[in-house]
């Protein structure tokens, strides 16, 4: 029980936006909402996917300080676990336990019902929920679609956290229902051909894709820049 309780400070102090706001590299997250909201003057970018090309690339980590800079600009978020083969944003947001993205898809639970608001203002939450045993299929569900709709309709601007794109097949399916996708490289650990491949199959399947977020996790406090193009 002690040990649960330590992992639950080290994975909530991940979130730098919400824990240390004025940080330099919080600054730095919230000059990637200024870079998104620029380009949404010609064209509306709601729904912005987070992929990687490798698992522990930091996506999840990312997608969720993301969210949290949108939602402090008094923008009403919604950060989506869409990863429903390895889910994670439930480990940074301990808010209650819901039926999700899954109980939405199955029709068994209400938006109201599936998503929690967090502690910061404006930030809301959406688990993933029970894990299917055929999460490709659901992800390419007409369900789906109509769920991504009705969410659209009730936030400004929505964050999804997906699976590694050169892993499975779900953040590529996924990037063609959402506004916007960017892929996340972690230094140092990402192999540059897999970075170009994975940036490929995103300017393919998206309907526009963003750029990189790089991150280095070998330094002795966690660092990411932005690169709109590879």
């Amino acid at each position: 029980m002690l040990r649960k309780k330590k992992e639950v400070q080290r994975e909530d102090r991940k979130l730098i936006v919400q824990n240390k706001p004025l940080s330099p590299l919080s600054e730095q997250f919230r000059m990637v909402v200024e870079n998104i909201e620029l380009m949404s003057i010609d064209q509306k970018l709601k729904s912005i996917l987070i992929t990687s090309a490798d698992p522990s690339s930091g996506k999840s980590i990312i997608s969720s300080n993301l969210a949290i800079a949108f939602a402090q600009k008094g923008k009403k978020t919604l950060l989506i676990d869409a990863d429903l083969r390895k889910p994670t944003i439930h480990k940074y947001f301990r808010n209650g336990v819901s039926l999700g993205l899954m109980g939405l898809i199955k029709k068994e639970s209400t938006v109201e019902g599936a998503v929690f608001k967090s502690d910061t203002p404006n930030l809301y939450i959406l688990q993933a929920g029970i894990i299917p045993v055929n999460p490709a299929s659901i992800l390419a569900s007409d369900r789906l679609k109509e769920v991504l709709a009705e969410l659209g309709e009730k936030f400004d601007h929505i964050i999804m956290d997906t699976p590694p794109i050169l892993a499975v097949a779900d953040a590529q399916v996924l990037s063609g229902m959402t506004d916007a996708s960017v892929l996340v490289i972690r230094n140092d650990y990402t192999v540059t051909e897999r970075a170009r491949k994975a940036s490929t199959r995103l300017e393919q399947s998206s309907k526009l894709f963003l750029g990189a977020i790089f991150n280095n996790q070998k330094q002795k406090q966690d660092h990411y820049y932005y690169q709109e193009n590879l």
